[in-house]
């Protein structure tokens, strides 16, 4: 089965969708908060403005439990919870690849083709060998939903994930 944004959503524990949502709602912009406020208010049939308004703990619980959301709003929760909370595997994982960066964040003039499947795959399976499993896992399922060059990182992740 295909990696998807809402499939790695609904495969996290609780506290780690309960983190990532804490995450976004406290670093988020009105725009961002908007599209999430509108999915939130559909997913649990309630009016905009009560979700609009309601306290920082229940926008949180009620994201974290929401085990369906458009994809663009999934993908953000994710690439925020990863570079909040492990943004050392994002730059292990960019140094074994000898991918110029700041901090984690791709220099934008990097040719990505210049990678190739082989070295990508090397890199992910020592990512996956380092202390930080969890982080080192949903990291590279996250590049996998993003395509290109790291799209081949599915053959490595472990099994039934």
């Amino acid at each position: 089965m295909p990696v998807s944004a809402n499939r790695i959503w609904r495969q996290l524990p609780n506290e780690l969708r309960a983190a990532a949502s804490r995450i976004f709602w406290t670093e988020s912009k009105g725009a961002e908060k908007q599209l999430l406020i509108v999915s939130l208010a559909r997913a649990k049939n309630l009016r905009e403005v009560f979700v609009r308004k309601s306290p920082i703990e229940r926008l949180v619980n009620w994201t974290g439990a929401t085990l369906s959301l458009p994809d663009a709003i999934v993908d953000d929760l994710l690439k925020r919870y990863l570079l909040h909370e492990h943004r050392a595997v994002i730059v292990s994982f960019l140094d074994l690849l000898k991918i110029p960066h700041s901090e984690g964040m791709i220099e934008e003039n990097f040719d990505y083709n210049a990678l190739t499947t082989e070295h990508v795959q090397e890199a992910a399976r020592s990512l996956l060998a380092s202390a930080d499993r969890t982080g080192s896992e949903l990291y590279l399922k996250y590049l996998v939903l993003q395509g290109g060059p790291w799209a081949g990182i599915e053959e490595v992740l472990p099994a039934g994930e």
